[in-house]
């Protein structure tokens, strides 16, 4: 049976959701590469049609289930609050979890008083190197006679309260040092200091604990061991043992973590398979508002991984945390100036992209003072860091819309191409990334600070395509390997945008100690926009053409202009020009108070919490479009000079420079006319406003009971989104056929319970067993939800034709219940084998459809496509990590480090419009990373390689499977060497992409390519100062 062509090569526009051909007058695609865009796809135009196309074309799938179009459940789960009304009620099931929490935690707060811990008395310290200099984050702090312990925050610190009076053993364990112990006299009601220093055996420079591979390792494995909840930790050792240009990067060395890609370089976290956009990120401890139109994922390429002291992983949120965090939250750290003492460093250096032969430089610095302020110790710190990045590079890149069956040019019929399209792209980028951090500590018991960080990602891309129409024309001869066609079309593009997105968050808080009491106060700002203004495009045509195309290697397949009109520029005339202005911002304020107390209940220790948060959120897009009705004259390429094109996928032909079309702008634009009907409906049908506010109260407790420690509590989060869009309509039928234009408002209020269960077990010998429930949500995405409508009725022959595209503002959040298991054995050293199961069940995610024939408003018409709550899916997996240091070894060998780490997992989605069942988006079964590390005498070596197999992408038809595309695997080798001559210099030098590994996509089988784009190496040297 013949399959149908799925329509123009496309890609997931930022809301998830890709572009399907629109018919009739609404703004559509005019063009084959206009609707295409790349917010999740791994490789990358991101250009952005225009505007009306992102209404229209952009916004409705086909796509109708993809990355971000995940969301959320009519039927709320046990614990959900429903509304009805103005009333909102605990199911029965949830009034007796609150019950059993408040009991529990009144029993405590009771047993904490009879307890009288606030007679006792408290121990506190920091644990450094032999310099002081260097504080060790995660060692445990440990009494053995009492069976009490505690952890060391960010700045190597401790405090242990509620101790009895007498004579005491203390000791600290740090994974890679050998345990320390010390005395300490308690008197009753009084406070003590005991501080640690580890490594003074060995000089600063030799020590393994404060420089190189193993003190990245070491830093990471005590706070992931010694965490109550399942964490994974990068520390910034670790992210600058790889060539990473930014967090996104570094980030696919973490187990169950993989990445999406835009132009070879990392751009979205996915977690254990989830979606980028179901998962959250913060800076600081503060939110991050994604920048790109209509999505609520973070583009983490905007940030410089040479600004993060850490960045932290939680795969199991705790009641103190955003709930809406599906895959995990993301915690970006910028060092302090007590996490660094006194400081100066400086890094400098140069990368070559042999694709291209282009040399981009790259510079990072930083620093840090420790200060006093009239007390006579240290006690006001500031610190910061910059770094800039101009890349210059670009890539070559092949698509293709489908295989369809064609005439083979003799009554038969073959799977062939109906339209497929070359691509070149120049691209330019520069990030511009700074933070800068105050902290003051007043006194032992406050802390007061004030974080900064400000990130500017200029994306300029110049993209020169080929469209071909090989259904324009009629079949020569067709095998499923080649074809001839004449009377065929190509469209030639050169497009261009200036794309700037910037994001910026700032939090002013502290923490204060009454005794047992703890109080941690913080309000915070962030926002992030994307600004792509000047965006050009330009679209020449070229009709009766001689074409073929030779599929030999199915990954690669080449286009060509067969006949000397191909070559011709006077052969394609001047067809479209269009200009364009889009500017999306979001906005988060937030105000959080949590208060903790130290508690002694029937002589276990712990903790119980309670806190409230205020997150108020604001999201617009603005879309400025200029159509040009009228150029004032017959143009064609001829008029234009020409670019110099090596593409090495195909024969290109002749194509205008971008220099070429501004310079013809400005020298006609007086001779343009203006479409203000087709400009009108492509801005103002594609801007929307929405406001979110958030408010949340949690409650939790956490006891350590001997080896088990158990922490349980419960979060209520209501939601309230307002919004405000512009329903478009033409109505040939009942009214005069202008585009008639109309506000559309709409609010919505849900309330929602989480409650959270985590324990963690230490056995005797090394082994440390973990366990957790917890329930999350998912917000849809604001393209879902934004209350924008385009309806078009249109006569076609005395017939009328129906269409329709709207938002659902009513959509239901998607909620996921969570179940971690885990086992971790730590041999001693910088060492560690873990095994961790996990399992999500989520219900209701968001699809695609067309409700076109349902009762209803749209019973009457031919196509109404809107987003819907679906069925259920299913996601489990396994991760396995191993990560050994062999200093059991002779040497030189013993300077020999492993780091390995492989994800397995399984998923299953029903979907309304499909019999049998799909993966999620972006789910690979298989991930992977090994790297092999050698540190000694200066030297500093890592060899790394990344992997991931393939992942179900989107749908394109919704009947048809034939059409669903999937990306392939990749497996990138990166390395990365350094040499320090002392403890102030050192040289590198880097190598990513070391196998030249392209991207590829495919429909359903990989015969049937949709994308191939290469990139190339890139190559990278420099130096480093450290005072």
């Amino acid at each position: 049976m013949p399959r149908k062509s799925p329509g123009r090569p496309s890609r997931p526009t930022a809301a998830g959701c890709i572009s399907a051909r629109s018919r009739g007058r609404l703004p559509t695609t005019r063009r084959a590469t206009a609707a295409l865009t790349s917010c999740a796809a791994p490789s990358s135009s991101r250009r952005k049609r225009t505007a009306g196309a992102r209404l229209v074309a952009g916004r409705w799938p086909q796509r109708a289930f993809g990355p971000a179009v995940l969301s959320w459940p009519r039927h709320l789960p046990p614990l959900a609050w429903r509304p009805s009304g103005e009333h909102h009620g605990l199911n029965d099931q949830g009034e007796r979890v609150a019950f059993y929490f408040r009991t529990a935690l009144a029993g405590a707060l009771v047993s904490t008083v009879s307890a009288g811990l606030a007679s006792a008395a408290e121990l506190s310290g920091r644990v450094t190197d032999v310099s002081g200099t260097a504080s060790f984050e995660g060692a445990l702090i440990r009494i053995e006679s009492l069976d009490r312990e505690t952890v060391t925050g960010r700045d190597g610190r401790y405090r242990l309260t509620g101790l009895p009076e007498g004579d005491y053993e203390v000791s600290v364990e740090y994974l890679g040092a050998d345990p320390v112990t010390r005395s300490v006299r308690l008197t009753d009601a009084q406070s003590a200091q005991l501080a640690f220093k580890l490594g003074e055996d060995v000089s600063v420079l030799s020590n393994v604990l404060v420089v190189g591979q193993a003190a990245g390792q070491a830093a990471a494995l005590n706070r992931q061991r010694n965490a109550s909840n399942v964490i994974s930790v990068l520390s910034a050792d670790a992210i600058g043992d790889f060539p990473d240009q930014n967090a996104a990067e570094a980030l696919r060395r973490v187990p169950g973590l993989s990445v999406a890609n835009d132009q070879g370089e990392g751009r979205f976290a996915i977690i254990r398979g989830i979606d980028p956009a179901l998962n959250s990120t913060t800076i600081n401890g503060v939110r991050v508002p994604g920048p790109e139109d209509g999505s609520r994922q973070v583009n983490l390429d905007v940030v410089s991984s040479d600004l993060l002291e850490s960045i932290e992983v939680t795969k199991a949120v705790t009641p103190d945390m955003d709930a809406d965090a599906i895959g995990g939250n993301i915690e970006l750290k910028t060092a302090t100036a007590f996490d660094l003492g006194n400081r100066v460093t400086l890094d400098v250096g140069g990368s070559y992209n042999r694709l291209f032969d282009e040399t981009s430089p790259k510079v990072a610095a930083s620093f840090a003072r420790v200060m006093s302020l009239g007390e006579g110790y240290e006690n006001f710190g500031v610190s910061g860091s910059v770094s800039y990045f101009d890349r210059e590079f670009g890539s070559d890149n092949v698509e293709t819309a489908g295989f369809p069956g064609i005439g083979d040019g003799a009554g038969g019929e073959v799977l062939g191409l109906e339209e497929a399209e070359q691509r070149d792209y120049r691209i330019k980028r520069e990030r511009l990334s700074a933070a800068l951090n105050f902290d003051f500590r007043p006194g032992a018991n406050h802390e007061l600070f004030w974080r900064n960080l400000f990130s500017d990602f200029g994306d300029d891309e110049v993209q020169l395509s080929n469209v071909f129409a090989f259904e324009a024309g009629d079949v020569v001869s067709a095998t499923p390997s080649a074809a001839n066609f004449t009377g065929g079309e190509v469209e030639k593009l050169t497009e261009a945008r200036e794309e700037v997105q910037q994001i910026f968050t700032s939090s002013l808080g502290g923490k204060s100690r009454f005794g047992l009491y703890t109080l941690d106060y913080v309000g915070a700002y962030a926002f992030s926009n994307e600004d792509e203004g000047g965006a050009v495009n330009a679209a020449w045509v070229g009709e009766d053409l001689d074409l073929a195309y030779d599929l030999s290697d199915r990954r690669r397949p080449r286009l060509i202009g067969a006949g000397p009109a191909f070559l011709d520029p006077a052969s394609f005339a001047l067809d479209e020009l269009s200009t364009e202005d889009n500017f999306t911002e979001g906005t988060e304020t937030s105000l959080q108070l949590d208060l903790t107390r130290d508690i002694l209940f029937r002589g276990h220790p712990g903790f119980w919490k309670i806190g409230a948060k205020a997150r108020l959120r604001d999201k617009e897009s603005d879309a400025e479009v200029v159509v040009f009705d009228d150029l004032g004259g017959d143009f064609t390429l001829a008029d234009f000079a020409l670019d110099d094109i090596e593409y090495p996928l195909g024969s290109f032909g002749p194509i205008a420079s971008l220099d070429a079309v501004n310079d013809f702008i400005g020298a006609n634009r007086a001779n343009f006319t203006v479409d203000d009907d087709e400009s009108a409906i492509e801005s103002r049908g594609a801007d929307y406003e929405v406001d979110e506010d958030i408010y949340a109260a949690y409650a939790m407790a956490s006891l350590d009971i001997g080896a088990l420690r158990v922490l349980g509590g419960l979060r209520v989060e209501q939601t309230r989104f307002d919004s405000r869009g512009t329903r478009v309509t033409i109505d040939e039928e009942g009214g005069a056929g202008d585009a008639v234009f109309s506000p559309v408002d709409t609010d919505k209020k849900y309330t929602d319970v989480f409650p959270g269960l985590h324990l963690r077990y230490v056995m005797d010998d090394g082994v440390i067993l973990r366990a957790a429930y917890t329930e999350t949500l998912g917000r849809p995405s604001f393209e879902s939800t934004a209350p924008i409508e385009a309806i078009e009725i249109e006569e076609d022959d005395g017939e009328f034709e129906r269409n329709a595209e709207l938002g659902n503002p009513d959509l239901e959040p998607l909620h996921s219940r969570n179940i971690d298991l885990g086992i971790e054995y730590y041999p001693g050293g910088v060492n560690v084998i873990s095994a961790n199961l996990f399992y999500k069940a989520i219900t209701d995610f968001v699809v695609a459809t067309d409700i076109a024939g349902q009762p209803g408003r749209f019973a009457g018409f031919d196509e109404a496509l809107t987003f819907m709550n679906g069925d259920d899916a299913d996601l489990y997996g396994l991760e396995l990590n191993y990560v050994q240091k062999f200093v059991m070894l002779p040497a030189p060998w013993d300077g020999l480090l492993v780091n390995a780490n492989v994800t397995f997992s399984e998923s299953e989605a029903t979907l309304p419009f499909r019999d049998g069942e799909v993966p999620l988006p972006r789910q690979s079964e298989v991930i992977g990373n090994l790297a092999l590390g050698y540190e000694r005498a200066g030297w500093n070596l890592y060899l790394s390689g990344a992997y991931r197999n393939d992942y179900f992408d989107e749908i394109n038809e919704l009947d048809d499977p034939a059409f669903d595309r999937y990306v392939a695997s990749h497996f990138q080798v990166d390395f990365r060497g350094s040499y320090r001559f002392s403890e102030h210099y050192e040289l590198f030098f880097n190598a990513v992409n070391l196998n030249d590994e392209p991207f590829f996509a495919y429909f359903q089988d990989a015969q049937f390519a949709s994308q191939y784009e290469e990139y190339g190496r890139t190559l990278e040297a420099g130096f480093k100062l450290t005072y």
